[in-house]
């Protein structure tokens, strides 16, 4: 084969456990279906690596400007993440011409602390409209991730983006019925924009009422539940079909997580912040609850857990023409 039928990409996280790697594999697909003649090639040896500093923030970089050595040999070029929004640094050093995975990010924060505004309601709100110029500037069509910040795009713009790539990864509603003895399957992460108190609080003031309740992803300490780690997204789906309720994020509504709730027909609390995001997908099971509000919240979901309710609101998904866009794309 030619070495110009070679495409070249790096990607920081490749792993079948993390919503990155997950969204990169998903992305890493698409471009296989669209250049079937070429041969792919990750040139990053550690992308299977646990995230770290240096992987997250400093080996991008590297990634990023490595990509040179392949573009001026003429090779088609990839750059899939990590790729947040707010650095405005990999969008700059990129080689021209480069294809980018979707683009994470968002601009919902929790206020918790005096330096969270400063970074999170200041900074990163201008590097986030520095990062905006660069891409428009330099690319003709964009992929998001969610469309958590469409707010932020000009409208003129608009034309030229394409929100919630991550729906791509929804496998439709799940219509089997199964055995559910999990009340509880809650994917926790230790971040302070997760806004985990509510998490926290329902687990430490609903341990009497003996439900079952099972967490992924770091270890929450507390005796009622069992903690299984990081699992592979094939072994949430699995337990998801076992589960009751869960919990979504608090600064993305669709969430992976959220998206294989869905399809497994389980019941979501998700915090009500992110009820204009709620338009995709037209789920009878998801309710919205203020996680600001701790003690409320906590009555409304014990009320909900007690009192089995029928809903006949018939389940949609809005599908939009990714493959079109893709192909101006690249």
């Amino acid at each position: 084969m030619n070495n110009k039928n070679n495409i070249y990409y790096w990607a920081s996280d490749i792993r079948d456990n993390s919503g990155e790697g997950i969204l990169a594999n998903l992305f890493i697909s698409d471009i296989k279906q669209y250049f079937k003649d070429f041969k792919i090639k990750n040139i990053n040896k550690t992308s299977k690596n646990h995230h770290r500093f240096y992987n997250k923030y400093i080996l991008n970089i590297y990634g990023a400007i490595k990509l040179w050595k392949y573009y001026f040999k003429g090779h088609k070029i990839i750059y899939i993440n990590y790729l947040p929004i707010w650095n405005f640094l990999i969008f700059l050093i990129l080689p021209p011409k480069t294809i980018i995975g979707p683009i994470t990010g968002s601009l919902i924060y929790n206020k918790q602390s005096f330096l969270d505004i400063i970074i999170r309601g200041i900074l990163l709100k201008i590097f986030v409209k520095i990062s905006l110029l660069i891409i428009f500037f330099r690319n003709k069509k964009i992929l998001f991730s969610t469309e958590l910040l469409k707010e932020c795009i000009n409208k003129n713009d608009l034309n030229k983006v394409y929100f919630n790539y991550i729906l791509k990864s929804f496998n439709g509603f799940f219509k089997k019925k199964s055995k559910r003895n999990i009340d509880f399957l809650i994917y926790y992460r230790k971040h302070n924009n997760k806004n985990n108190s509510i998490v926290n609080y329902f687990v430490d003031n609903s341990f009497y009422e003996n439900y079952k309740i099972v967490v992924i992803g770091d270890k929450l300490n507390f005796n009622n539940i069992k903690n299984i780690g990081y699992v592979k997204r094939d072994v949430v789906k699995k337990l998801l079909s076992r589960t009751k309720y869960t919990f979504g994020s608090s600064e993305n509504l669709y969430t992976l997580f959220v998206i294989d709730a869905i399809s497994s027909n389980v019941f979501i609390f998700f915090d009500k912040k992110l009820n204009n995001f709620n338009t995709q997908i037209n789920y009878n099971k998801m309710l919205a609850i203020d996680f600001n509000n701790k003690k409320e919240s906590l009555n409304i979901i014990l009320k909900n857990l007690r009192k089995v309710k029928k809903n006949k609101k018939k389940n949609s998904f809005v599908v939009k023409n990714f493959n079109s866009y893709f192909e101006q794309y690249l």
